[in-house]
C-alpha cells in the first residue's frame, strides 16, 4: 500500500510540474495579429465570411466591440431588431476558437456613451461620459464584464475610453452643449482602475485605447497632421495619466491617417514598460509604416480596425484592410518572433 502511495504522489508531483500555471494558460498568441469590428448591424454570415479572412490573412485575434448588435441580458442598452442572440453570438465565437483564433470583447466604458449606456442620464457625467461617482455605474459595468465573460470566456479584455468628449474645441463644439463640463484626468483614471481592479481578480488581461495617453506636447517634431490621435491635451491628461497607470495594461495606439515613417508614441509607452498594439485603418501607407515601426519597437502586436465600414457593408473594403493588414502584419510579425 505505501508503495502504490508514493507511486500516486510521485505521478502527481510529476503532472504539476508538467502542467503550465494558470496565467501561463490564459496567454494570448504572441505576437498579436488582431483584427477589429463593431458588432451593429452585421449579417451573421458576413461575421463568418471576416473571420475566415482574417485566419487566411495571418490574423490570430479577433477583437469585437459590443453594442445593441448582440442581446446581452445585462446590457444597459435597447437591442436592435436585427441583433444577434445570445445563442448566435457563443457559436460564433465558438466558431473563432476551433479555426485556431482568439476572440477579445470590447465595450465602450466612460466615454461614447452612446454606446454603452446611450440614455441613462441620471448616470451620466455630461452627454457622452458617465459619471466614475457613482456606485450604481459600476454595477451596471461590472454586470456587463460577468456576463460577457461567462458568454465568451475571454483571456483579455478591451475597455475602450477613448476620446474623452471636450478634448480639445472641436470635440466639445461636436458632442457637448456649451455647459457642459469635461470630465477631469483624476475621475477618468479612477475609472480605469476600478475596472482594472475588478479583471484582475479575474486574471484577464486589460487593454484600452491610448488617445487620451498622449498629447501634441511630447512630440513636436511630428507634423500637425500626424497628431491627429494625440487626445491628452488637458490637465492631468497625456503624459500625468501614464505615470499613474499600472504598466500591466496593454496600451492600443491607434493612427489611422499618418503618411511618417516613425510613430514615437509607442517607442516612448513600450519604453516606460507598457505593452503596446498599434492600432490601423484603411490608409495603407500608414498601415505598412506603423507596422514596419512597431515591430522594429518590439511592440506587442499590431491589430487592423474596419470602424464604419463594416456598418455600411462596405465589403470591398473591409477586403482590401484584411488582406493589406494581413499581409503587413504576418511580414513584420511572424509567429514564434
Amino acid at each position: 500500500m505505501k508503495l502504490i502511495q508514493s507511486i500516486f504522489f510521485l505521478l502527481l508531483t510529476f503532472f504539476i510540474l508538467l502542467k503550465p500555471s494558470f496565467s501561463e494558460e490564459t496567454n494570448l498568441p504572441k505576437p498579436i495579429r488582431a483584427f477589429h469590428f463593431v458588432l451593429r448591424a452585421v449579417p451573421l454570415e458576413k461575421a463568418y465570411w471576416m473571420v475566415d479572412e482574417a485566419k487566411k490573412a495571418g490574423f490570430n485575434v479577433i477583437v469585437v466591440q459590443l453594442t445593441d448588435g448582440v442581446k446581452l441580458d445585462k446590457a444597459p442598452w435597447t437591442p436592435r431588431s436585427d441583433a444577434w442572440s445570445k445563442k448566435e453570438f457563443i457559436s460564433w465565437i465558438e466558431y473563432v476558437r476551433n479555426i485556431g483564433m482568439e476572440f477579445v470583447p470590447e465595450v465602450k466604458f466612460l466615454t461614447h456613451q452612446e454606446k454603452f449606456f446611450q440614455k441613462e442620464s441620471r448616470l451620466m457625467f455630461n452627454s457622452k461620459t458617465y459619471d466614475p461617482r457613482q456606485s450604481e455605474v459600476y454595477k451596471k459595468v461590472f454586470a456587463i464584464i460577468d456576463e460577457v465573460i461567462e458568454l465568451s470566456h475571454p483571456k483579455a479584455f478591451h475597455i475602450g475610453h477613448d476620446e474623452v468628449a471636450g478634448f480639445n474645441l472641436k470635440s466639445k463644439e461636436k458632442w457637448l452643449k456649451p455647459d457642459e463640463p469635461v470630465l477631469p484626468a483624476d475621475l477618468f483614471y479612477q475609472d480605469v482602475m476600478k475596472i482594472y481592479n475588478y479583471l484582475k481578480t479575474k486574471n484577464i488581461e486589460i487593454w484600452m485605447w491610448g488617445d487620451m495617453l498622449i498629447s501634441p506636447d511630447e512630440f513636436l517634431e511630428l507634423s500637425s497632421g500626424s497628431l491627429k490621435a494625440f487626445h491628452g491635451t488637458l490637465p492631468g491628461y497625456g503624459k500625468d495619466l501614464r505615470a499613474k497607470l499600472p504598466k500591466d495594461i496593454v496600451i492600443c495606439d491607434w493612427h489611422y491617417k499618418d503618411d511618417q515613417e516613425d510613430f514615437p508614441s509607442l517607442s516612448v509607452m513600450q519604453k516606460e514598460g507598457f505593452r503596446v498594439i498599434g492600432a490601423t485603418w484603411v490608409n495603407e501607407r500608414t498601415i505598412k509604416n506603423f507596422s514596419k515601426y512597431a515591430s522594429k519597437h518590439k511592440a506587442y502586436g499590431m491589430m487592423a480596425t474596419t470602424w464604419w465600414h463594416v456598418q455600411k457593408r462596405n465589403w470591398d473594403v473591409v477586403e482590401r484592410i484584411i488582406k493589406v493588414s494581413g499581409e503587413n502584419f504576418l511580414k513584420d510579425f511572424p509567429d514564434g518572433k
